[in-house]
């Protein structure tokens, strides 16, 4: 719960960042509207729009989040018409179809926070024929990086206090996306147009967007930079380019090089960028200039894979494990009669060897319940 804390708190402390989403509430929210907010956090989005006019606002996170935003509106007193549900918005329905779904999972680059997923399902699940969306599109932006703070972020494993057989993980280090608040200084070259992506339309499951990017002074280019100008609704835009003054102050995405390498003032860098809308996960290339070797990078390095992950290629038979087996014990037991309390000591009289102790037990069984399981035939 303090992340979430600190997270949220983050949000609403960006300069400008409500009230452009009220500006936007604004222009999109018709009197007595039925709102829908993807990933709703704290609510807050919610409540602007219930203070606007809408007359009702169905609210999904799948977060701790959720369960502040209950007792936010509560206070706020507009719990009977800002109903909270606690779950994935694609595993969400909902009683009726919206006026308006809105969404602030516009990440460092726009698109890395799974914003053109979520709003396309629900566009297509929850929204009236005529239905309005805030936001309606992302343009994005990139630039080169020399960076001292960068290039050492990139490469923090490859540092002389990491012990030599741990670094190889270099490797996984350079292929991630981080968030980095860049200054002017911080670029090498001027912002370069990436690409637009409709959230309004449908889209290709599959983006490939490319640029030149030119060297204005010479130094070393240590990858890029990636940033947003989200077009929320009418004429109200939210960006968080490190050169507005208009930024909301949120930091921009970094993308590094597999291996920095020195540019001189008017030198090109070729920059490719590729993703999925359904997922986060992001590979660039870079080409140098002079003929110097491509380098090619995606966060799909940079994930720890266990078997769990490979299941789908192994082309073998699935089985449960011991959690598994576990947890379908647990859950055979809800059957709408029995308390929690009374799950609790049947898997402890039928099932002492669940787990090593007792303790382990009652926490895992308490685990299963408050995920799976429904108080009172309530979510």
């Amino acid at each position: 719960m303090p992340q979430v804390l600190a997270e949220h708190l983050e949000y609403l402390l960006l300069p400008g960042r409500s009230q452009l989403f009220r500006d936007a509430i604004a222009v999109a929210l018709k009197p007595d509207d039925l709102v829908a907010d993807l990933g709703c956090g704290l609510g807050v989005l919610g409540l602007f729009c219930l203070e606007a006019g809408a007359s009702r606002v169905w609210g999904i996170d799948q977060s701790d989040a959720i369960h502040l935003a209950r007792e936010t509106v509560r206070r706020a007193g507009y719990g009977e018409r800002y109903e909270c549900i606690a779950g994935s918005t694609f595993f969400t329905e909902l009683p009726e179809r919206v006026d308006l779904i809105l969404c602030d999972h516009v990440g460092f680059f726009g698109f890395d926070y799974g914003i053109i997923g979520l709003m396309r399902d629900a566009r297509r699940r929850f929204l009236k024929p005529d239905g309005r969306m805030i936001p309606q599109s992302l343009d994005l932006f990139v630039a080169g990086v020399s960076s001292d703070d960068c290039a050492a972020k990139a490469g923090a494993w490859s540092q002389d206090e990491i012990p030599p057989f741990c670094r190889w993980m270099d490797e996984l280090g350079r292929n991630e996306r981080y968030a980095q608040e860049f200054g002017p200084d911080d670029l090498i070259s001027a912002p370069v147009a990436l690409g637009h992506v409709s959230l309004a339309e449908d889209e290709q499951d599959f983006f490939r967007f490319e640029a030149q990017i030119t060297a204005q002074k010479a130094g070393r280019f240590d990858g890029i930079a990636g940033w947003f100008d989200c077009h929320l609704a009418g004429s109200v835009r939210m960006t968080n380019s490190p050169l507005a003054s208009e930024s909301i102050r949120r930091a921009q995405a970094f993308l590094p090089a597999g291996e920095s390498f020195p540019v001189e003032a008017g030198d090109v860098v070729g920059v490719t960028l590729r993703f999925r809308a359904d997922d986060n996960l992001i590979a660039w290339t870079l080409v140098p200039p002079g003929g110097a070797p491509r380098q090619q990078m995606s966060t799909l390095r940079s994930m720890i894979l266990n078997p769990a992950d490979l299941l789908h290629e192994s082309g073998l038979p699935v089985r449960l494990g011991r959690t598994g087996e576990a947890r379908a014990f647990v859950l055979s037991l809800i059957d709408g009669v029995r308390t929690g309390e009374q799950i609790v000591a049947k898997v402890l009289a039928e099932r002492p060897d669940l787990l090593p102790s007792e303790a382990a037990i009652r926490d895992f069984v308490k685990s299963v319940l408050a995920q799976d399981g429904i108080a009172g035939g309530r979510p």
